[in-house]
């Protein structure tokens, strides 16, 4: 039964998205909204059926590679389950938003047509983060890989203007090199396995495990906006604000360190080395992007910085991991899980703004608590989920990945912790500014001219709260069962 429930849930997307373009235009926003509605029901069936297990179900052999059977399947445990609730549960409040941010009526960017196009590519990208998650094996996980990669670049373009085209031509080189690197890592880890497996590692010696972890590593960096690859993920912004949203809280960037939340966890013997090599770029990231805060006045490229510090702090937890920390690991996987609702959250409230405002500009606007305000208190609840203020959802990720530095101890400990607290305060006293700045004061010429957003929006703003503050209960439980 859960093997059937697993393929459907994998299915379902990917045929949604073709019979949308069969439908009628006024139908899509209901057909899309049911086929996202059944693939988070599964998905939650899933989860309550697979609780604490590990279920693996193999599908289709390849003839042409001896040796290896069941190369496609279906794969459930606690860490997958992470992933999927998160992919499929913001996937449902994205669709359901799209339905009126994709309108005539959005003073930021009126859209009279092409919501065909976009269910295709939303759909489809549902269909491939579900199949990340669900991948039994890393040949499979690269698939759906590079699958999110083309529905990236498609969204990301979705206006087809000079701005967007330019930045999904950008998304798509950027995380297709990643993918090279990918496609290097499956290449060697076949020929000296046999295997695509996620415990094939263990088979290698340890000078291969090294060159293994630093290809995907590469990859993961590449598809979560790190280091050198980060430009990528602001200059998205061009996309509209549903795309945003899935693609920062619970899709393709997500990928990216899920990828390496895998590895860390199907291998032993990973040298303290690497671990350290993960932690300090993370630390790197996150100062980066903090600098790079001061110098935005589009919201939605500021919460894009953001999004690229805390994917910086998932990565640190791994690296914590591998250097032999327990609580930094599991703050790596809660962190995934209790970032997604609160970051979700704070784009869907700029995407409010903009629809009601015609602009996202931090100096055109102030005073939004008058006019607008349900999603005033959204953004500060959001602020307060991600900035981890106790009790809401990021306050228990951060609590375990300082956990998880403190248990490292020693001078490692130090160089890591100084920078990381540093991180959390000036980012928590920036958050603050931009919301007084926004939100209070006396109302803006922009502001006096607000339209009201659609009660669907506000519905989503109210579920997206509850959702930063229950995060933890759903996430807690789930990384103790992660081994």
């Amino acid at each position: 039964m859960l093997g059937s429930i697993l393929i459907v849930m994998l299915i379902l997307p990917f045929l949604g998205a073709l019979i949308t373009q069969w439908l009628p235009e006024k139908k899509q926003d209901i057909f899309a909204a049911v086929v996202a509605s059944l693939v988070t029901i599964l998905s939650l069936l899933v989860v309550l059926l697979a609780y604490g297990q590990r279920f693996s179900l193999p599908l289709i052999n390849w003839p042409w590679l001896p040796d290896v059977s069941g190369i496609m399947g279906v794969f459930i445990d606690p860490l997958s389950m992470v992933l999927l609730l998160v992919t499929t549960i913001i996937g449902l409040l994205v669709t359901f938003y799209s339905r009126d941010y994709l309108s005539p009526e959005n003073k930021f960017h009126p859209v009279k047509d092409g919501k065909r196009r976009f269910y295709l590519w939303h759909l489809l990208f549902l269909g491939a983060m579900v199949g990340v998650s669900v991948s039994a094996n890393f040949l499979q996980l690269f698939i759906f890989w590079e699958l999110t990669t083309i529905c990236s670049w498609a969204l990301i373009s979705y206006y087809h203007n000079k701005e967007s085209l330019d930045a999904g031509f950008e998304a798509l080189i950027k995380t297709f090199f990643g993918g090279i690197f990918f496609l290097i890592a499956l290449i060697v880890l076949f020929v000296n396995t046999g295997s695509f497996g996620f415990d094939a590692i263990n088979l290698l010696t340890p000078q291969m495990k090294t060159v293994i972890f630093i290809l995907f590593l590469i990859a993961a960096w590449a598809k979560s906006s790190q280091i050198v690859f980060f430009a990528w993920l602001p200059n998205a912004m061009a996309a509209p604000t549903p795309v945003s949203c899935y693609l920062h809280a619970a899709a393709m960037v997500k990928a990216g360190v899920y990828l390496m939340a895998r590895v860390t966890i199907a291998t032993v013997g990973f040298s303290y080395g690497l671990g350290l090599l993960v932690a300090v770029f993370a630390v790197m990231t996150m100062l980066a992007s903090l600098f790079l805060f001061f110098f935005q006045t589009d919201i939605k490229k500021f919460l894009a910085y953001s999004t690229i510090a805390h994917l910086g702090y998932i990565f640190l937890g791994l690296g914590l991991g591998v250097m032999g920390s327990h609580y930094g690991y599991q703050g790596a996987i809660l962190h995934i899980i209790c970032h997604a609702p609160a970051k979700a959250l704070l784009f869907i409230c700029v995407g409010a703004i903009a629809y009601a405002t015609g602009t996202r500009n931090m100096d055109e606007l102030g005073g939004l608590t008058k006019a607008m305000p349900l999603t005033s208190i959204a953004f500060i609840i959001g602020t307060l989920g991600v900035t981890g203020i106790a009790p809401l959802s990021c306050y228990w990720s951060k609590l375990f990945l300082m956990e998880g530095v403190i248990e490292i101890g020693g001078k490692t400990a130090v160089f890591l912790i100084i920078p990381f607290v540093a991180e959390i305060i000036i980012a928590f006293a920036w958050y603050f500014f931009v919301a007084h700045k926004v939100f209070f004061g006396e109302p803006s010429a922009k502001v006096n001219q607000a339209i009201n957003i659609p009660m669907n929006s506000k519905v989503i703003l109210i579920v997206l709260m509850i959702l930063t503050v229950i995060a933890p209960l759903v996430g807690l439980p789930l990384i103790k069962l992660i081994r």
